[in-house]
């Protein structure tokens, strides 16, 4: 008998598991990458799980992107970042790069979701042809790649979906047909 998701995920939960599971764990050749998966698998879903009971608005829009990702052969690098962060500044000031730091890539094809636990203005840094659907409690709408999101917990969780394409509208249906690729990241306020 192999070690299972649902297994991995009660041990990472810690909930009563046989003992046989654990010598499993183990025993694995590749024991450290198996268990990191199940923690960023339970991370995973107690995010959506957060994002589910709070904002179920988001989860609509982000459960219809589910048919809609795809990546291209050679679709471009996109990263969020915050503009205030400085690579040597948190040994200078003291502050640990953690809780300054903020830069993500897109993962063309796939959602991600990130808790964030500040208030923090977002740029995005990407190529040719991208724009940025958003989706969030007070509406939806696009923007360009060359536009920022002052992220703010108060407005709850935000859905940002990346598109690559020429032939984009405002209409995020034809967008995610017309697209050559499509990821979203999803802000989580932690609070």
């Amino acid at each position: 008998m192999t070690l299972d998701k649902l297994s991995l995920d009660e041990m990472v939960q810690g909930v009563e598991s046989a003992d046989e599971n654990w010598v499993k764990l183990l025993q694995h050749p590749d024991a450290e990458r198996v268990w990191a998966d199940a923690v960023k698998r339970r991370e995973s879903l107690n995010a959506f799980c957060s994002l589910a009971a709070r904002w179920p608005a988001v989860v609509h829009q982000y459960k219809k992107l589910k048919s809609f990702t795809k990546k291209s052969t050679n679709a471009p690098q996109v990263s969020l970042f915050s503009p205030s962060y400085q690579p040597f500044s948190a040994a200078l000031s003291g502050i640990p790069d953690e809780e300054q730091a903020f830069s993500i890539e897109v993962i063309w094809g796939e959602h991600q979701i990130v808790s964030l636990e500040k208030d923090i203005l977002i740029q995005f840094n990407g190529g040719r042809d991208i724009n940025v659907y958003y989706s969030f409690s007070d509406g939806d709408g696009v923007i360009g790649i060359d536009d920022s999101w002052d992220f703010k917990l108060e407005e709850g969780a935000v859905l940002l979906t990346f598109v690559e394409g020429e032939r984009l509208s405002n209409d995020f249906e034809s967008m995610l047909d017309n697209a050559e690729s499509v990821g979203s990241v999803v802000l989580l306020p932690s609070k």
